[in-house]
């Protein structure tokens, strides 16, 4: 069997996913994901059915010293083992900066462009781009493509990535750019199928909730503005990540607090967001959820209360609104989240209907709700499969 090979290589993880190659598209035939790199790596391998066909620990000494090689390797192994011949490899990559506003055909001029950009995303870029230099050493023929997850913002209205900074700031990239583009790109592509025909172009929020969570506002199935920006610290609160902070904090930190550049990175990409807000309780939503501890409760509601939040704003944004779009899993998977942020947004004109929403279906409004409300659940992998497939058979 031909077929790409997606990679989404993290710090402490590695997604990948299988898809074979037909005659003018791809299927998805396997995913999986290598958790715990460091100290005990664990290999999970799902056949696209959902049977799980692999669970288990990986031996901690190979050949290869560095773990991100190891647990790669571990991944090839498995592939060559399947005999699936893979003639191109797609990877997300966190950020394209100004340079690429699409997926690119990775050669060693993308590659420098791409490593110059690792000060704008510390805690992905360089992850993402291990990967790429892992399979590059392995096959050095391969066809390699770098799925970007700003690009899709690099529509947006110009002056939503503008920060009031000195001009040469600015010009050195210290601006706006938005990230989770290929989940968003994902849901747009599945308007068709799931909102009313005379709507597929309207005014929509996408709200991507997870550890990592966003929001994006799209019109024409193009985004107009995000909730995040420069880092993938802006924004809503996310698992263990800080969202929106006064930047007279960090001056607080560095000055007062007399803390390191090491130790406030920790903090506010590590030790904040619902973990942070929660003491510590967890930063899974579910078990916030499941808790009767009123820091845990605390968590949860200011995480709906920033979601309502950059709704008013993205609202702004787009001049009116047709409706509102949960993905990713707290979006899809906590009927309670998108039962309170409606509950909140009712003076939007958001009913939700609370038997189909506890329920899991897609369409979620109620009859008398004045903005459509829906789960889509999103899959970044097939986004970059297409991306992908597309480049490979147009070089």
């Amino acid at each position: 069997m031909q077929a790409i090979l997606i990679l989404n290589s993290g710090s402490s993880s590695i997604k990948f996913a299988v898809f074979a190659l037909e005659r003018e598209t791809v299927r998805k035939e396997y995913t999986g994901i290598v958790v715990n790199i460091i100290q005990k790596p664990h290999l999970k391998i799902k056949a696209s059915s959902g049977e799980v066909i692999i669970n288990k620990n990986l031996s901690e000494t190979t050949p290869s010293n560095d773990p991100y090689t190891r647990a790669t390797e571990e991944i090839l192994h498995w592939v060559q083992l399947q005999q699936i011949n893979v003639i191109a490899a797609g990877h997300r990559v966190a950020h394209g900066g100004v340079h690429y506003n699409r997926a690119t055909v990775i050669n060693d001029e993308v590659i420098i462009n791409l490593e110059e950009l690792k000060p704008l995303a510390p805690l992905h870029q360089p992850y993402n781009l291990n990967g790429i230099k892992i399979l590059q050493k392995k096959f050095p023929k391969i066809f390699q493509v770098a799925c970007l997850d700003t690009a899709f913002h690099t529509t947006c209205n110009p002056l939503s990535q503008l920060f009031a900074i000195p001009k040469w700031l600015t010009e050195k990239g210290v601006r706006r750019y938005g990230f989770h583009g290929l989940s968003y790109d994902y849901v747009v592509s599945q308007f068709d199928k799931y909102l009313p025909k005379d709507k597929v172009n309207g005014k929509f929020i996408i709200a991507h909730l997870g550890q990592g969570a966003t929001m994006c506002a799209v019109h024409n199935r193009k985004s107009v503005a995000t909730s995040i920006g420069f880092s993938a610290l802006d924004g809503l609160p996310m698992g263990t990540r800080c969202g929106c902070l006064d930047a007279g904090v960090m001056l607080y930190l560095l000055d007062q607090e007399k803390m390191t550049y090491t130790e406030i990175e920790k903090t506010l990409y590590k030790e904040s967001g619902l973990l942070g807000v929660s003491g510590g309780i967890g930063s899974d939503m579910k078990e916030l959820l499941e808790s009767n501890n009123k820091d845990a409760k605390t968590a949860v509601d200011l995480f709906i209360y920033r979601i309502c939040c950059w709704i008013g704003t993205l609202t702004a944004e787009l001049q009116g609104l047709d409706g509102l779009i949960f993905t990713a899993g707290i979006g899809e998977n906590a009927p309670y989240i998108r039962e309170k942020v409606c509950e909140q947004i009712a003076w939007l004109g958001a009913k939700i209907d609370k038997d189909a929403n506890n329920s899991g279906q897609h369409e979620i409004y109620h009859q008398d709700s004045k903005l459509l409300l829906y789960t889509i659940p999103t899959d970044e992998e097939v986004t970059i499969a297409k991306e992908t497939f597309a480049l490979m058979t147009s070089c």
